[in-house]
């Protein structure tokens, strides 16, 4: 769930979200996520994020203060005893359509207890495996670059912002320039995916659009998001 989600909403029956959901479980964070297929978690503001008032370790997405709500997740999986939960939001709504599951409209506690009954507590779904293997080989960017490619497409958009960044240090910032674009669209909140779509522009020459971008990082810090060297770059453009 969200790094920076600072307190939680808690939630009374959310709405339920009929698009396919992407599910990924990652046991190096033991956590299982399940969301709208093209949404992210990183980086989505307090409001946004809710938590299930009788186990904390299960939160919910927004697409919307007001909802509905676009994904689920849970903190150490295969350790919550889903049956010890009565919540209405556990059994009733929302529900989630998984075709890794080839579960349709079903309800967190039908999908927290497959999960339990197929995966084994340490392993990955692909998304994962090629995500850590992906952070782990930061200094070789070539071997990188191939393994956030496996990891998008296995279905993780984080990794727009992983191949963005490894793009821009492998001094292709036109490459990069489409995928860091792209996160910031998913997760416009976030500081982070500002400060390298300004980066890949500024690599690009397009000062201006380096600017704008520098400016909206520095004034999502303002408001809480995660501190980055925006302020930095952008007072060395003007």
């Amino acid at each position: 769930m969200s790094d920076n989600a600072g307190t939680a909403t808690e939630i009374t029956l959310p709405a339920m979200t009929g698009a396919p959901a992407h599910l990924s479980l990652d046991p190096v964070h033991d956590q299982l996520t399940v969301l709208e297929y093209g949404a992210v978690w990183d980086g989505q503001p307090p409001e946004l994020n809710a938590v299930l008032e009788e186990d904390e370790r299960i939160g919910f997405l927004l697409r919307e203060p007001e909802g509905p709500t676009i994904g689920f997740g849970v903190a150490e999986p295969h350790d919550v005893d889903a049956w010890a939960i009565t919540a209405a939001e556990m059994w009733e709504a929302p529900r989630f359509t998984v075709p890794l599951l080839g579960l349709r409209e079903a309800s967190v506690g039908e999908v927290l207890l497959v999960v339990q009954a197929r995966f084994g507590r340490d392993e990955p779904t692909t998304d994962a495996a090629f995500f850590h293997q992906a952070v782990d080989s930061s200094e070789d960017l070539d071997v990188a670059e191939g393994l956030w490619r496996g990891c998008l497409e296995a279905g993780d958009m984080r990794a727009h912002f992983g191949l963005g960044y490894t793009l821009v240090e492998l001094d292709r910032p036109r490459d990069a320039y489409d995928h860091l674009r792209a996160y910031t669209v998913l997760t416009p909140h976030n500081a982070w995916a500002w400060l390298w779509r300004g980066r890949a522009a500024e690599e690009m020459g397009e000062v201006p659009e380096a600017v704008k971008s520098y400016e909206q990082a520095v004034w999502l810090e303002e408001r809480g998001s995660f501190e980055t060297d925006a302020g930095e770059r952008l007072e060395a453009l003007v």
